[in-house]
């Protein structure tokens, strides 16, 4: 194979890698606002890339291809290491925040068994009131006789009350795990 048509594929591959080594030159010029790792992964993705980009200049100036092999495989084993170090830095990292998570962690939150009643207070109001509304709203409603409406009244409010009881003690019961 030519050396121009291997450096001329090196030139098409390395313009595809653009979507790794942009973002990663981003990185480099974001400074101090990215973390470190973060940083020291982004060198070792544009010296991979730089390094295969300068073996095929090197592929089209020189008749010989082993400084463009040497070139290319110095870039690879430089951002190697560098990986490597940036993966030792991002665990440093976790471990910090890890650390910093830890001392803000107050231990779990101490339930009292008076929020568990002030809830259950709170849903057999709330209960009475939907019912009594409801068994209000059915004896005014005037259709008929007295009596069944007496009877429906006293049944649906009955059966809201229970329900709201039902609600409440469940909530109280979950509060308590």
């Amino acid at each position: 194979m030519s050396h121009t048509v291997l450096a001329l594929g090196i030139a098409a591959l390395t313009a595809c890698g653009c979507v790794w080594y942009l973002p990663a030159v981003a990185d480099l010029q974001a400074g101090a606002d990215r973390p470190r790792s973060m940083r020291t992964a982004a060198a070792a993705c544009v010296l991979w890339w730089a390094g295969l980009a300068v073996a095929g200049g090197l592929l089209l100036a020189l008749p010989d291809w082993q400084p463009a092999a040497q070139i290319a495989l110095a870039g690879l084993v430089g951002g190697v290491l560098l990986r490597v170090r940036a993966l030792r830095y991002r665990r440093e990292e976790e471990r910090e925040a890890c650390a910093r998570w830890a001392a803000l962690d107050a231990g779990p939150v101490p339930r009292s068994p008076r929020g568990a009643t002030v809830a259950l207070a709170g849903w057999l109001l709330v209960g009475a009131a939907v019912a009594s509304l409801g068994a209000a709203s059915i004896l005014l409603s005037g259709g008929g006789a007295l009596a069944p409406r007496l009877v429906l009244a006293a049944a649906s409010a009955a059966g809201v009350a229970l329900a709201f009881l039902l609600v409440g003690l469940g909530n109280v019961r979950r509060q308590r795990r």
